[in-house]
């Protein structure tokens, strides 16, 4: 089996102590200086290690930008600081809540309307922009909110996720690997109403599928799209983009309606679905190219056989108990 492109082990959160410091220092700093000091890590990570400047250069061929060498160390260097100033922002939102930001919502009443169909919503995130704050509307629908992720034991995250629920309500957190009884967890919570969301730019979402991807074929879960055919509910995407300092524009885009009249039908189906996704994934990225966080080389491990290379998603949650 072609083996997809991972992350590198070595992006790691920041260490509990120093989180607690820089809590610390947002509390206490004006935030123009706490962007400031941002660009230590910046430099550091860019600068002394080569994976970011690598496939920063991968990612602006695919984008068709022929830059030199100077233009495309800058445009790296870019994409680098605004993961920083992203992360400073998810720490000012468990700090101090939405409030802190000025949000565009752009198409955003398509959740509500989703959610109103009442058969819960698979809600697509990326790593691209700030999904936390594009997934702020979720507090107001009082509705359980599952986030998958593959990071779901690392004890930073789990603090975080601590203090953002108290922005979102009922939030609770599993494990990407959980398999076929993460899945029908899942889908119960979406019979329940509840919103599940997943990110669709990971293979660790389950069942990848290779398909183009600003011209070039890269891998994209599937189980998502499975899941909503399984459960009958609607997808939507959910993504932010950083426009000026604690400034956003929300996109809410969907919902991609997955239905297939015949089991034959289905693998046709989710790929249309997903295919929308990534078109849509691919439109935003034109808009705001330098907010791209996905820093290993996303389109290595292709594979030239279209179709998933592990079981059916929806046979598994067939044979799974209801």
């Amino acid at each position: 089996m072609t083996e997809t492109a991972r992350p590198s082990p070595r992006q790691e959160l920041g260490s509990a102590t120093g989180m607690r410091l820089l809590a610390f220092l947002m509390r206490a700093l004006p935030r123009v200086a706490v962007y400031t000091f941002a660009w230590i890590p910046v430099l550091w990570y860019y600068v002394v290690r080569p994976e970011g400047r690598l496939s920063s250069a991968v990612y602006q061929k695919r984008l068709g930008l022929e830059h030199g060498s100077l233009r495309r160390f800058l445009f790296g260097l870019r994409q680098a600081r605004e993961l920083s100033l992203v992360i400073l922002d998810n720490m000012y939102l468990g700090l101090f809540g939405p409030a802190e930001f000025k949000l565009e919502r752009l198409g955003t009443q398509r959740f509500h309307e989703a959610l109103e169909e009442g058969r819960g919503l698979v809600l697509l995130a990326a790593h691209a922009g700030n999904w936390h704050l594009a997934t702020t509307f979720l507090h107001n629908t009082r509705r359980t909110v599952h986030l998958v992720t593959a990071e779901a034991r690392h004890p930073e995250l789990k603090r975080q996720m601590d203090t953002a629920k108290r922005h979102f309500g009922q939030l609770v957190m599993h494990d990407a690997k959980g398999g076929v009884g993460l899945l029908v967890e899942l889908r119960a919570a979406l019979g329940r109403g509840e919103v599940v969301v997943m990110a669709g730019d990971r293979s660790e979402a389950g069942n990848p599928l290779a398909v183009p991807f600003f011209g070039q074929a890269a891998h994209f879960p599937t189980t998502p799209f499975y899941l909503a055919l399984s459960s009958g509910a609607p997808v939507c995407t959910a993504l932010s983009f950083r426009t000026g300092m604690h400034r956003y524009t929300c996109y809410g885009l969907g919902p991609y309606r997955v239905a297939a009249s015949s089991r034959a039908n289905r693998p046709a189906a989710v790929e249309r679905a997903l295919r929308t996704f990534v078109g849509h994934l691919e439109e935003l990225l034109r808009k705001h190219p330098t907010q791209w966080y996905n820093f290993f080389d996303f389109w290595s491990g292709q594979v030239t056989d279209s179709k998933p290379q592990k079981p059916d998603t929806h046979e598994l949650l067939e044979q799974a108990p209801q």
